[in-house]
């Protein structure tokens, strides 16, 4: 049976270029390293720099462990608080006299934003412009495994892989189906990979691609 449409208005975007097939359905993400970080600690000044806080800084040297630092890298190295902010298990808040004093310091939208540029490195497809694996060119690929919360949740579906399950009742989801269609229009490169990562050419796939049931 179809899935419920109410979850997959088509997703093409306004440019033109549709989306693809998908991959099976799969259960939201239950993982995440064992711990979260402590949380800040108050009434004191100044204050420390609790763990997952993220610095407005700049980082202008290179991290350890970061194998391409050029500036000119396709693929930077990542942001110093990626694992905290990613790490769904953490509890920290933003501490008071931040911008965004009291906010969770883990959410699904600032990950995702940290990780869209490393989506490449995680298929092996063989298109060559649309939807383009880097997994064997780019050096710093294998910094960005904390993203791995959000790739599961981007292929949680409900049949193929534009029928998204985004909702999930945890705090560290702050996402709904709206927000990530009009990110998916605004940023025509993610939408390609995400999308057209299943398939091994250059042929930009329909939505009755994915809906017919001999690609599921």
């Amino acid at each position: 049976p179809a899935p419920p449409s109410s979850n997959s208005p088509s997703i093409d975007p306004p440019s033109g270029g549709p989306p693809s097939g998908g991959p099976p359905s799969g259960g939201p993400p239950s993982g995440g390293p064992p711990s979260g970080p402590t949380a800040p600690t108050p009434n004191m000044s100044p204050a420390p720099t609790p763990v997952g806080f993220v610095s407005d800084m700049p980082t202008l040297d290179c991290p350890d462990g970061c194998p391409d630092c050029d500036p000119n890298s396709p693929l930077q190295c990542p942001p110093r608080d990626m694992k905290a902010v990613c790490d769904k298990h953490n509890d920290a808040l933003y501490p008071p006299g931040d911008a965004r004093e009291g906010e969770r310091v883990a959410n699904f939208r600032d990950c995702y934003d940290m990780c869209k540029p490393s989506f490449c490195c995680i298929h092996d497809s063989l298109s060559k412009e649309y939807a383009p694996s880097c997994a064997q060119e780019y050096e710093n690929c294998f910094l960005y495994y904390p993203c791995y919360i959000i790739w599961w949740k981007l292929h949680d579906t409900i049949g193929p892989a534009t029928y998204l399950r985004v909702e999930q009742d945890e705090d560290f989801y702050n996402v709904d189906f709206e927000f990530l269609t009009n990110d998916f229009a605004n940023d025509r490169e993610f939408f390609q990979q995400l999308f057209g990562h299943h398939f091994d050419d250059d042929n930009a796939p329909t939505d009755d691609t994915f809906e017919n049931e001999d690609n599921w």
